[in-house]
């Protein structure tokens, strides 16, 4: 099941157990995704509230900059993006609606997040 198929309540295996490792507070899935929490509300605060911005995370780029606060072997790109898509997921955030997941030539993945009040919202209500 691809990412894109995912219909609401439903969460893939994978990601379900993403899903419990960050909500039982374990690192560093808690800690990434607590990262991108701050950086979130940051970009938001400049942007403005009452407006909507879109936030865009490059797992690689994101991976070097958690890489500088703690040290872990399990922090890979890909335990990063499964990460990203439970915290997502588990936010019960929506795929086009609130988020969407583009994919370079060469395969990596960006992740685009709208925020506004009511997705922030839903984010900080899931940690």
């Amino acid at each position: 099941m691809s990412v894109s198929e995912v219909r609401i309540g439903e969460i893939p295996i994978p990601l379900i157990n993403y899903v419990h490792l960050i909500r039982n507070r374990k690192s560093p899935y808690y800690d990434i995704v607590q990262f991108l929490l701050k950086e979130m509300e940051m970009h938001y605060e400049k942007v403005g509230q009452g407006s909507e911005t879109v936030y865009t995370i490059n797992p690689r780029i994101l991976q070097e900059e958690i890489e500088k606060k703690i040290e872990s072997e399990k922090l890979t790109t890909l335990n990063i993006c499964r990460s990203i898509l439970a915290f997502l997921y588990g936010s019960k955030l929506h795929e086009e609606k609130d988020f969407y997941v583009t994919t370079t030539s060469g395969g990596r993945r960006n992740y685009h997040i709208k925020i506004n009040a009511h997705t922030l919202n839903l984010m900080l209500r899931f940690v």
